[in-house]
């Protein structure tokens, strides 16, 4: 039999496709399926269903509703004649709303899956035949699946699994009753059925039956007809959600797996895209909510009973409602300074360490974007006001800590050295939700090269273990390059955690140079060269290819990097980087514009005048801020968070209007500016100095 889709239409229908256009995966699927989805089963799926003791089905009934069926029987109750036919010898369970739907050229939906091994295939077909106790199969599509959120299960099969459709107690109603509800509220696995039928002129028409997994309790009932999930990664196909698209009616079914009991209901679903829950619920791309419009429940119904093996690990990337619900909670009272506890602390080089936090009330802390820093508040003996500092941080987002990664300074640096010579686990500091714009593009799928030296690795690793976690959690790795310099082993942190990303993921390429390694440093093992991180090693290391660069260290490197890189005809907007130090003027010109809080792009020019310094610059949109203009002016103004927060950069503004990019966080007068965070409003008109000048700063 031939590979692939034989058919010069798509193997998927136009609500698949929309999904799959929205979701900016359509050509990519579109190529892949093709050579996966098929117009009958291979040999492999036809002897599985063989070896199965149940098959799910999804049909769809008089009135255009979908329901969810399962349908057991002793292994080898289901057989392929050939690779277009799957008959079937066993009939419905009593009181399925399968007894109805199943009749000669209805659509049907299939999946075969085995718990033990998460095994599973899915078909798309009609029915052929139906006669007592057993049916046929035409098949229209099938193709395997992946094996994720299955939790693994032993099988138990009981003597009434001969007694075909045993009479036994049913339950029909419009919404939940107390057993229902509960069943659906701790459940971790359940079964969708979905439709596109009646669709003759195209080729992937028909019913579907999938399968969902998740934590308990990842089905949240709202209320006695009303249930939501979050729906996760999946294999990009979209089938059941390209069918609530252009038919929200569907079915589900929900089983008790050790009572045997079964809850059939079929109603409409709708697709939540956006919102803070779909932000909130690790793990969730989109929610699928679901309102009942009948329900039947069959009481000791499957003859099978199934002992829970273990979880998913994929739950690993998942969340809960209860901290969805604590991450928005925390979102709102994100430029509330909160208290949080020291839970751990992990030396990192001799000259790194990384200090955890957690929330003092236990709660799950705000989310952040890999890059983005900490804003924290601590009072140290000896000094009169509590001192603020950012520090960015060095993990992926989590719910349950935050990852600091401080480098001890030394000499006069206050903060740093309270960190590192007395603060111990226990210890406590108040911290606002992490913010700061140097972060991950999620929406490029460039390949990502990460440049740092010394201190400047901590957003890089970040990065690095997020792109690592999506990539578990999508089975969708993005390439990416980890290059960075320390001075010898003992200053170099996370080596080793870089290193075994790299031996398990081939998405990850890792450089490490020493630019002084010393004698305990092994080179090939613990580094991969001498020197100095420039461009030229880049060139070296890369790949003629359209990369996205992330950079982050000391200003001479960075500007180093950036003018090598803008020479090779590196796209300025594919250059992002953050920087340490008293100056960050990297760009020779351009850049994106920056809106006013209004929304008005401020053309410019806006002629600034820095009066203390008597030192004039034109001002537009790629300037960035009024810091990054006196920088660029050569002026070296204090500055620490550059986002608002600390408050060290505020300026006395002497006539004019500012807009802030982001309203700042730290306390200013009426006549101050926070100039990390802020432009001129306007080059002409009231808002200015006159006819010569836009803003005059105390400076």
């Amino acid at each position: 039999m031939p590979d692939g889709w034989p058919y010069g239409d798509s193997p998927f229908h136009k609500g698949e496709q929309q999904v799959q256009e929205r979701l900016g995966v359509r050509d990519r699927i579109e190529s892949f399926a093709r050579r996966v989805v098929r117009d009958a089963m291979p040999d492999q799926h036809r002897q599985f269903y063989a070896e199965l003791p149940f098959v799910m089905l999804g049909t769809v009934d008089d009135r255009g509703r979908p329901w969810a069926s399962l349908v057991p029987g002793r292994p080898g109750f289901m057989t392929s004649p050939d690779a277009g036919a799957l008959e079937v010898a066993a009939g419905p369970l009593f009181g399925d709303p399968l007894h109805g739907t199943l009749k000669p050229g209805a659509d049907v939906g299939v999946l075969g899956i085995q718990f033990e091994t998460r095994r599973r295939n899915r078909m798309v077909g009609t029915i052929s035949s139906v006669e007592p106790g057993r049916f046929a199969i035409t098949v229209a599509q099938a193709f395997g699946n992946c094996p994720q959120y299955i939790q693994t299960r032993a099988l138990e099969m009981l003597p009434e699994i001969d007694e075909g459709a045993r009479k036994r107690p049913v339950g029909r109603a419009d919404r939940f009753d107390r057993r229902t509800r509960a069943l659906i509220e701790r459940a971790d696995t359940l079964f969708i059925a979905t439709a596109y039928s009646k669709h003759s002129d195209t080729a992937s028409q028909g019913a579907d039956v999938s399968h969902r997994g998740g934590s308990p309790g990842f089905v949240r009932v709202e209320d006695d007809r009303t249930f939501v999930f979050p729906d996760f990664s999946g294999n990009n196909h979209f089938n059941t959600v390209g069918n609530i698209v252009v038919n929200p009616k569907a079915g589900f079914l929900f089983v008790d797996f050790e009572a045997g009991d079964l809850v059939y209901m079929t109603g409409e679903a709708e697709i939540v895209w956006e919102g803070e829950e779909v932000d909130a619920f690790a793990g969730a791309e989109r929610l699928i909510r679901f309102r009942a419009e009948e329900v039947v429940r069959v009481e000791d119904s499957l003859p099978l009973r199934f002992d829970f093996g273990e979880y998913s690990p994929m739950l690993e990337h998942t969340g809960s409602w209860a901290q969805a619900a604590q991450t928005i909670a925390a979102e709102n009272e994100r430029n509330v300074y909160l208290p949080y506890e020291i839970c751990d602390i992990q030396p990192e080089s001799e000259v790194i360490t990384s200090f955890y936090l957690r929330r003092a009330d236990g709660k799950t802390p705000a989310r952040h974007e890999p890059g983005q820093f900490l804003p924290i508040r601590l009072t140290i003996p000896g000094q009169d006001d509590p001192l603020i500092r950012t520090y960015t941080l060095s993990d992926a987002s989590n719910a349950n800590h935050y990852r600091l990664s401080i480098k001890r300074e030394g000499g006069d640096a206050l903060v740093s050295n309270h960190f590192h010579d007395h603060l111990k686990k226990g210890d406590r500091l108040e911290a606002m939700a992490p913010r700061g714009k140097f972060v991950l593009d999620g929406s490029s799928n460039r390949p990502v090269v990460l440049v740092s030296a010394g201190v400047g690795l901590t957003p890089m690793i970040a990065m690095t273990n997020h792109l690592i976690n999506e990539g578990l959690r999508t089975r969708n790795f993005r390439r990416t390059y980890f290059i960075h310099g320390a001075r010898n082993g003992r200053a170099l942190a996370f080596g080793d955690h870089v290193r075994g990303l790299a031996a398990e993921h081939d998405s990850l390429t890792v450089h490490l140079r020493l630019s002084r390694p010393e004698e305990t440093d092994r080179l090939g093992e613990t580094y991969h060269s001498e020197g100095h991180v420039d461009v030229e090693l880049m060139k070296s290391l890369l790949p003629f290819d359209d990369y996205d660069f992330y950079l982050c260290g000391p200003q001479p490197f960075m500007q180093e990097l950036y003018d090598g890189l803008t020479a090779l005809g590196v796209r300025d907007d594919r250059i992002h980087y953050e920087s340490f130090g008293p100056a960050t003027v990297l760009k020779h010109d351009g850049g994106p514009k920056r809106a006013s809080p209004l929304g008005t792009p401020v053309e410019g020019p806006v002629s600034v005048c820095f009066a203390d310094s008597d030192v004039e610059a034109k001002w537009s949109p790629d300037k960035g801020t009024l810091l990054e203009l006196a920088e660029a002016a050569g002026l070296n103004p204090a500055f620490s968070c550059r986002s608002g927060v600390c408050g060290t950069c505020v300026t006395r503004l002497r006539c004019g209007k500012v807009d802030y990019i982001e309203e700042p966080v730290a306390p200013h007068g009426d006549h101050d500016v926070l100039i990390c965070c802020a432009t001129p409003r306007s080059s002409a008109g009231d808002a200015t100095c006159g006819e010569d000048q836009g803003v005059v700063l105390e400076l």
